[in-house]
């Protein structure tokens, strides 16, 4: 019995790892996709923040496009079901990334916050252009 659990636990550490591997992954091909605007302005800008929110700004247009595509292109029974997946997963997406942004994190919390928002938001309009 004492052998069966070690072995489980061997399996589930093995799987806790292979999957952490796989999230770094994920993230390293969406921070990869940044614009060429984003690296002038982190070269050019004391302060990352700064070019982040632009950035930000820019990806959350191109996820405004994916949506409003996807949604023309579904079909009409799936319509409301987009729509409410949609408001969820901002309000999953808010909440997740103002964890981050704790008063006492100071100025570091508030990057990972913006950094949070902004991979999302660009795993979001990949997720999006998938399902059209």
């Amino acid at each position: 019995m004492k052998n069966i659990i070690f072995l489980l636990s061997i399996l589930s550490l093995i799987t806790i790892t292979l999957n952490a591997k796989n999230d770094s992954s994920d993230t390293l091909k969406v921070k990869a996709k940044y614009s060429s605007t984003f690296y002038t302005c982190e070269k050019a800008s004391p302060n990352i923040n700064e070019c982040l929110d632009k950035e930000l700004k820019k990806q959350d247009k191109y996820l405004n496009v994916a949506y409003q595509k996807a949604i023309k292109e579904i079909q009409p029974f799936r319509k409301r079901s987009l729509k409410e997946m949609q408001r969820t997963w901002i309000k999953y997406r808010n909440q997740k990334c103002t964890f981050y942004s704790h008063k006492e994190s100071g100025s570091g919390g508030l990057t990972d916050a913006i950094q949070c928002e902004l991979d999302m938001t660009m795993q979001r309009t990949i997720e999006l252009k998938e399902i059209q």
